[in-house]
């Protein structure tokens, strides 16, 4: 293994070659970064770094090259703090994860709380431990099959949604996001920018991005995203259909909205032709798991955040 150096710039080279690699990890069944991270890798430049954004790639022999990409750490700056992602190669050793979270740790300023998400696993566990981070908050993953049974769909009352017209709803979806999740420590807190950010993502589709309208306000939301598969060529491989975000804010909860936008959501991600449906949700929030789990949803992976407290 190369000397792990973490850097504020990766040359357009760098990010394809680590998105390749991301993209092969995925493909073979392995773990990825999140959405914010991505992001970031994406937009990141050497004309313009996006700030807080700290990479260290590792580098192997593998069947690719003596030098190929085996390893990927990253650290964003976020809403409450900075978020730490690291994937690497599934057959890589056991040290190489926690080394490349190390050396990209160490280009955080003391006073910041690190989170690192991860799926849970012992191998995962382990390596928090050694680095001294605590676990967190958990997050369910819950998937369903499509399409909808009829008596679901009938269950709930039908709210008229539109699609978010981006450049003319950002201001009105930011109000009630940062309203809905003022306690969330990645949704809450969106910028302008942050919005622009995930609208240039290759996923992006405004018409999955369902706005509902109450009293003259937008009063919720249901934003949808389609999964390419990893793998195309799979036998019997699934469209799979997220619901990325939902919220309603504050002043319309209690009207069902939450489940009818669910619905809305669901039903959009069928005609999109989703064979397989998925959210993530809090594994505390327990209205929120009842109101999925009567919509057909189950349990099928369960994420940790670790957390490293800033030093005092």
């Amino acid at each position: 293994m190369e000397h792990l150096t973490p850097t504020r710039v990766l040359d357009d080279a760098e990010r394809r070659e680590v998105t390749a690699f991301l993209d092969a990890v995925a493909a073979d069944g392995g773990d990825t970064l999140d959405d914010h991270l991505l992001s970031d890798l994406r937009e990141g430049s050497t004309n313009d770094p996006v700030e807080g954004f700290v990479a260290v790639v590792g580098r192997g022999p593998d069947r690719h090259g003596p030098a190929s990409v085996v390893g990927y750490a990253q650290v964003s700056g976020g809403h409450a703090g900075v978020v730490v992602g690291c994937v690497v190669r599934p057959d890589a050793g056991p040290t190489l994860m926690t080394d490349l979270l190390r050396a990209v740790l160490s280009s955080v300023p003391d006073g910041c709380a690190i989170t690192w998400w991860t799926p849970g696993d012992d191998r995962h566990e382990a390596t928090a431990h050694t680095l001294g981070m605590s676990p967190g908050r958990r997050l369910l993953q819950m998937t369903r099959p499509l399409p909808l049974d009829a008596d679901v769909i009938t269950s709930s009352a039908a709210v008229q949604t539109r699609p978010f017209r981006p450049g003319t709803d950002d201001a009105a979806w930011l109000e009630v996001n940062n309203a809905a999740f003022a306690w969330h420590g990645e949704q809450g807190g969106w910028t302008p920018e942050i919005l622009r950010q995930r609208q240039r993502a290759p996923w992006f589709d405004n018409y999955g991005f369902l706005l509902h309208e109450r009293d003259g306000r937008l009063a919720g939301f249901c934003w949808t995203k389609v999964h390419k598969s990893a793998n195309p060529f799979a036998l019997n491989a699934a469209v799979v259909g997220e619901i990325y975000v939902i919220a309603v804010h504050p002043d319309f909860h209690g009207l069902g909205l939450g489940r009818s936008l669910t619905i809305a959501g669901l039903e959009y991600l069928q005609r999109k032709g989703a064979t397989r449906a998925m959210l993530y949700v809090d594994a505390d929030n327990v209205s929120a798991v009842t109101m999925y789990e009567h919509l057909g949803f189950v349990p099928t992976r369960t994420d940790v955040a670790y957390h490293l407290e800033p030093s005092r």
